[in-house]
C-alpha cells in the first residue's frame, strides 16, 4: 500500500518489467546465434574476394603473374607468386612463392571451382588468366545458402554474390 507522497516502484512493478526483459532475452538469443553463423559464412567468401584482390593488385604493382588457389580438401585459400610454369596457370607448393594462405571456416560445407587447373592467375595488365567462378555453400536447419564469386578475365573482377534460399 502506497503512502501519499512516497516516490518509486512497487515490487510487483519490479517483478513485471524484469520477466518482459527475460522473456524479450530469450526471444533474442536463438537469433543472434543464426546472425553470427551467417556472417562467419560470408567472411570465407569475403576470404576468397581479398585474396583475388590481393593477387590481381600484386600482379599489376610487381609486374609479375600471381595466382589464387582454393583448395578446399586441405580448407585453405592460398596467394601465390606463379614462379614454376606461368604458362599452365596451376600453384605448385614446391616451386611457387606463397603470398598468403588462409583457411577456409568450417561454415563453408563445399567450394566448387570452374577454372581449369582449379587455380586462377593474373597478368601484368590485369586480366586474369580465365573466366570462372568460385562457388561455395552451407546447409542450415532453416535454409540453403550459397554463393559465387565469379572472375571476368578481361578486366580480372572479382565479385561476389550472395543467394540464400
Amino acid at each position: 500500500m502506497r503512502i501519499r507522497g512516497e516516490n518509486g516502484f512497487t515490487m510487483i512493478e519490479l517483478l513485471i518489467v524484469v520477466v518482459i526483459i527475460g522473456i524479450i532475452a530469450g526471444l533474442a538469443v536463438p537469433n543472434f546465434a543464426g546472425a553470427i553463423q551467417k556472417i562467419r559464412w560470408r567472411s570465407s567468401a569475403t576470404d576468397i574476394t581479398k585474396a583475388l584482390r590481393l593477387a590481381r593488385s600484386s600482379a599489376i604493382a610487381k609486374n609479375a603473374q600471381f595466382g589464387v588457389q582454393v583448395d578446399f580438401e586441405n580448407r585453405r585459400v592460398v596467394v601465390f607468386k606463379d614462379l614454376s610454369s606461368p604458362a599452365s596457370f596451376n600453384f605448385d607448393e614446391q616451386n611457387d612463392s606463397i603470398v598468403t594462405s588462409d583457411t577456409i571456416d568450417a561454415n563453408v560445407d563445399e567450394i566448387y571451382s570452374s577454372f581449369s587447373s582449379g587455380a586462377v592467375c593474373f597478368f601484368p595488365n590485369g586480366r586474369a588468366s580465365e573466366s570462372g567462378f568460385f562457388y561455395g555453400h552451407r546447409y542450415s536447419e532453416t535454409n540453403y545458402q550459397m554463393y559465387n564469386i565469379s572472375v571476368l578475365a578481361a578486366t580480372g573482377r572479382a565479385t561476389i554474390d550472395y543467394m540464400e534460399n
